[in-house]
């Protein structure tokens, strides 16, 4: 099956909150409460975050809010009615929307016209 969705990703930094808890853990309960069809949380070693500051692991002293990123994937409608529910979560954290194509079962690759960005996601 292949199908056209959306890509939701927000940029943030890990000691974000969310009310009582990590905008991370906030983020990933709500995807697995949509049940969205994929989702993943990507812990950077090294970023600028919105301030134009370096957080890196290399030193103890900038990594006390590495950059992570969380990414969501699928229909266009079940995403966008996520979005207000994420943007309100998130605060100052960057949230940008793609199109994407969803690849499931084992199926053909699709023809794709202009520029294409391949992304492979695997558990």
């Amino acid at each position: 099956m292949s199908e056209d969705c959306l890509k939701l990703t927000i940029y943030f930094g890990e000691r974000d909150r969310a009310g009582d808890g990590f905008l991370a853990d906030a983020l990933l309960d709500l995807f697995g409460r949509e049940r969205l069809a994929t989702s993943v949380l990507l812990r950077g070693a090294e970023g600028f975050g919105a301030k134009q500051k370096l957080q890196t692991q290399r030193l103890l002293t900038l990594s006390e809010d590495l950059p992570v990123v969380a990414v969501a994937v699928d229909g266009c409608e079940r995403i966008e009615r996520l979005l207000p529910e994420v943007t309100a979560v998130t605060g100052d954290g960057l949230v940008t929307l793609e199109r994407a194509r969803l690849l499931r079962d084992e199926l053909p690759v699709p023809e794709l016209s202009g520029p294409t960005k391949l992304t492979v996601y695997c558990g």
